[in-house]
């Protein structure tokens, strides 16, 4: 089903699904649970592994017409943390890495780590006002912003974050959670339901548009929760989502030829979906349980226990790992270890991450 953007989503959309699972995430870790945790995008278990399987003892264009350019003032710099290292940044494989961390849900900030280790903030949101969602390709960065009631979604330029719009003439702000964006710049995005009483219902949909000022499509639409899309290979689109009561969570993959429901083995809903237009796997992270990779063809693959999945590099062979107190890479090639990369920054916590071959367009 696909209908023209055209309805006002009310004045408030809601902080994404993934971030009411990470407050209790966030929660089981500082009371020191020991199972696999994720949160938000990821929020590592309280316990961690090396590479040998035990535990871790150290465990630009400028804005585009009809945009607005976020208002939200910059933190000092004595306020902003960084969230690796210095050595653990310079022990990165090749790529640029963008970060959302933060020391808490309510002040989360986009970070990105080059060659030699090099990091730079990009987002200088005040703490209660930060950044809850990204997503960085070769066409851009998109942002969802909390800086004002609810998620607005926004281009990264180097301005900051520059506000996007409703198509049509409407003047609204662009609501929206859990972005995505393709190489070829096209987004997806969820809505929550809008306001008690609006003309829309209480649904949750997944949006498309072909590029940041393009118009908008709904692909699906549904009263039970659903996490934002996730762009895969050959212009599939993976959407995890629950049934309702009874019914396990699944991940439904949209493609050419019609869709796809494919179960997971955890009942719960995952906590993060990686994929990429390499990548052989969706990558599940879930709280309170193991991380697997689910394949297209239904198979499931557990990943080493300790260890959560953030994001696959640029050619689908590695996932960077997150564990409580470290980052590891996980590799087709070895499949039972992950090894570890260095330490995080204690007491700040890496939300999502990209991979990229070369730096996102600003």
């Amino acid at each position: 089903m696909s209908t023209s953007e055209s309805i006002d989503r009310g004045s408030v959309v809601g902080r994404r699904i993934s971030v009411l699972l990470g407050g209790g995430l966030l929660a089981a870790l500082a009371a020191g649970c020991s199972s696999g945790v994720a949160s938000l995008s990821v929020q590592s278990p309280a316990a961690s592994t090396s590479s040998s399987g035990s535990a871790d003892p150290s465990t630009a264009p400028a804005s585009s017409p009809g945009s607005a350019t976020s208002s939200v003032p910059p933190q000092s710099t004595a306020a902003a943390t960084q969230p690796l290292p210095a050595g653990t940044r310079r022990n990165l494989p090749a790529g640029v890495f963008y970060l959302l961390a933060g020391r808490g849900l309510a002040s989360l900030n986009l970070w990105q780590v080059t060659v030699g280790g090099r990091e730079r903030q990009l987002t200088h949101n005040r703490r209660g006002s930060g950044i809850d969602a990204f997503d960085a390709s070769a066409a851009g960065i998109i942002l969802a912003d909390g800086s004002s009631s609810g998620d607005d979604l926004a281009r990264l330029t180097p301005q900051g974050p520059s506000l996007l719009r409703k198509t049509g003439g409407q003047l609204a702000l662009l609501r929206g959670s859990s972005p995505d964006i393709r190489d070829d710049g096209m987004i997806g995005y969820v809505t929550p339901p809008s306001q008690s009483g609006s003309r829309t219902g209480g649904y949750f949909e997944i949006w498309t548009r072909r590029s940041f000022s393009g118009r908008g499509t709904v692909l699906l639409k549904q009263r039970h929760p659903l996490a934002g899309p996730v762009f895969g290979p050959h212009g599939q689109i993976a959407v995890e989502g629950w049934g309702g009561a009874g019914q396990k969570p699944s991940v439904l993959i949209y493609s050419g030829s019609g869709v796809r429901r494919l179960l997971t083995g955890i009942n719960a809903i995952p906590s993060l979906v990686a994929w990429g237009e390499h990548a052989p796997a969706l990558a599940l992270a879930f709280p309170a349980h193991a991380a697997e990779l689910l394949y297209l063809n239904g198979h499931r693959q557990l990943l080493p226990p300790g260890w959560q999945p953030l994001t696959w590099n640029p050619a689908g062979t590695e996932l960077l790992m997150q564990s409580a107190r470290a980052l590891g890479i996980w590799s087709m090639s070895s499949p039972g270890r992950v090894t570890r990369i260095g330490p995080s920054t204690p007491g700040v916590q890496i939300l999502q991450a990209d991979w990229l071959t070369t730096k996102a367009p600003l």
